[in-house]
């Protein structure tokens, strides 16, 4: 086949979309360290040449006698199951065997640590979903209390770590947290956070009180 616009599609799926499909399967379960465009652009090489040196045995015999010539249906069902299902599968083998230790090795070589690695607290706090009371101090020395819950939203941009939370209280003369029932949630811009403290929620039965 000519090495036309049709065949540098085909050689891009070929050798991008599996290590493409192989990351972010891997992701799913281990953290990835930022990267850049080429950086990610290797990684996906070096990934889809891990899933095809697995189908080798295969795809050696497949060209070299031009079986989709004789045999399409059967050889583009095959190709189908090597770039897009094969990945997949490596990507929950990998997640399986993740405690091996040469597995670990391999996935720190291909940037994934098996650690869970977390690049910053913001990341590690709310990366969870326990429901929690906060108090969060702006900038400007004000606070803003509230019920961080399955409604609420922490933004994961780097540049714009916003918040969103979804029940607002005011706190009362004894002390207690009186739910403001005119608003539905309060959106916090990045810039103006100063610090977050979280409360437990077994540890203020009475915010409504």
């Amino acid at each position: 086949m000519p090495y036309d616009s049709l065949g540098a599609v085909l050689v891009t799926i070929a050798f991008i979309v599996p290590g493409f499909i192989l990351s972010s399967v891997l992701a799913f379960t281990f953290r990835r360290r930022s990267r850049t465009a080429s950086e990610l652009t290797f990684q996906f090489l070096a990934l889809s040449c891990i899933n095809h040196g697995f189908w080798s045995w295969l795809i050696v015999p497949m060209v070299s006698a031009n079986w989709f010539a004789r045999f399409p249906l059967q050889s583009g069902a095959l190709c189908f199951v090597i770039v897009f299902v094969s990945p997949v599968v490596l990507g929950a083998a990998a997640t399986a065997l993740s405690r091996r230790e040469r597995v670990q090795r391999l996935l720190a070589v291909l940037g994934f640590n098996v650690q869970r690695f977390i690049p910053t607290a913001w990341d590690f706090k709310f990366g969870g979903e326990i429901p929690s009371w906060v108090i969060v101090r702006l900038t400007d020395g004000s606070t803003v209390h509230g019920f961080w819950g399955n409604g609420s939203f922490a933004g994961d941009e780097p540049g714009e770590r916003d918040l969103f939370v979804e029940a607002v209280f005011r706190p009362s003369d004894q002390g207690h947290w009186q739910p403001v029932f005119d608003t539905s949630g309060i959106l916090i811009k990045a810039s103006e956070i100063a610090t977050i403290e979280f409360l437990r929620v077994d540890s203020m039965d009475g915010a409504s009180s």
